[in-house]
């Protein structure tokens, strides 16, 4: 196992506020559209089908201990496929990151800043983002760490605030056949946000202690705190306006009656969010960046972080053309793309552990202690923010 850089307990909080990300303010008005009045169902189901998914790569990351999943590529499958699997690795961080500034840009000059072009948004992001990711994974988790109290008890506090709009009538008449069907019909969860979290495997040989059980709890925690905001919203605004309403959680907010000396509302919500946002969007410069850096090892690492800001950047604008088109791509497709980096790779590189095994191929065995070494090596790296190269098994 490679050098602990990061706790369990820090893993965990970048797990909860990775799957929230982006979910809170784009996901919730599909949710509402799909599932009516037992929308809240939706995330709770998802949820569990994430920790399946999380049990997968959980088997799969102790079949190479100390390895990261683009170390995990090479030494299965050898230099020639495992380079070509981290490429597509990379590619399928960089589209996410790509919707994530796009989400994020279409939120500030729709809510706050109007008159901003996105892409100046974009740039502003992902240069704090190649600052941190340059510094590697430990000061990663320690922001995140400090930032998720001030995130989570003034998000809950300004949700209750808003509670006193709550009409239980908004709920009936629950559970009928024809909105159970439409709640699981939205396969899109699956994808969005619970197969995503495959990116967090690229941290996943830097964490001290019950890893496996970190990732899992916090799938289930974000799980249950997104149902509890849809659960929230629909009690407070009802199904009929959430379901038009593009960001249903930053209307409702609006409505909390209080006092503008003492606190600005939609300023904290916005705040949160943006935050959120930033947090997903940093892991997954972060797991970009270390798939191309772990696969072709460059002396210096500052081509790849220009390399990954330019990627990224030139993706956000052209990701989709308008929110309806967004919508559109993430009840039709999201799930069978994502499935294709969640479930079929993993699944791939599984099997072909186990026909090794079957055939008396240990893997990892001399390969697996060369990427160990590498993933010392990294976290040495990620401490001191030197350009130590990871060692990778071919």
């Amino acid at each position: 196992m490679g050098a602990t850089v990061i706790r369990g307990s820090q893993y965990y909080f970048l797990t909860v506020n990775f799957c929230l990300g982006t979910t809170l303010f784009v996901l919730i008005q599909s949710l509402v559209q799909a599932g009516g009045r037992d929308a809240w169902l939706i995330p709770l189901w998802g949820g569990a089908a994430g920790v399946l998914f999380a049990l997968l790569w959980i088997w799969l990351c102790r079949l190479y201990p100390g390895m990261s999943l683009a170390q995990i590529a090479l030494s299965a499958l050898g230099r020639p496929l495992g380079t070509a699997v981290a490429t597509l690795y990379f590619l399928y961080f960089s589209v996410i990151a790509g919707f994530v500034l796009r989400n994020l840009s279409d939120f500030l000059t729709g809510t706050i800043l109007p008159r901003t072009p996105g892409p100046v948004f974009h740039v502003m992001f992902l240069i704090v983002a190649s600052y941190a990711a340059a510094h590697g994974v430990e000061t990663i988790a320690r922001l995140n760490q400090l930032l998720t109290p001030l995130l989570a008890f003034p998000f809950w506090f300004v949700i209750l605030l808003a509670s006193v709009n709550w009409d239980w009538t908004r709920f009936a008449p629950a559970f009928r056949p024809e909105s159970l069907a439409g709640v699981f019909r939205f396969s899109g969860i699956l994808g969005f946000p619970f197969l995503e979290p495959v990116a967090l495997l690229m941290i996943f040989p830097f964490v001290g202690g019950k890893t496996g059980r970190a990732l899992v709890a916090g799938i289930a925690t974000a799980a249950a705190s997104i149902s509890l905001t849809v659960f929230a919203i629909i009690g407070s605004l009802g199904v009929e306006r959430s379901a038009k309403l593009t960001y249903p959680i930053y209307s409702l907010v609006q409505e909390v009656a209080v006092n503008d000396v003492f606190i600005n509302i939609q300023s904290v919500i916005s705040i949160i969010l943006l935050t959120l946002i930033f947090i997903k969007l940093q892991v997954l410069y972060y797991a970009a960046f270390e798939t191309l850096r772990q696969t072709f090892r460059p002396v210096k690492r500052w081509p790849l972080l220009l390399g990954v800001s330019m990627v990224m950047a030139g993706m956000a604008p052209s990701i989709f053309e308008n929110s309806i088109q967004n919508w559109e791509w993430s009840k039709k497709y999201t799930f069978i793309h994502d499935a294709i980096f969640g479930l079929g790779i993993p699944a791939l590189l599984i099997a072909v552990t186990l026909i090794r095994l079957a055939a008396g191929n240990r893997p990892g065995a001399g390969r697996g202690a060369r990427a160990g070494g590498g993933a010392r090596s990294a976290g040495k790296g990620a401490r001191s923010g030197s350009g130590t190269r990871p060692e990778t098994g071919g």
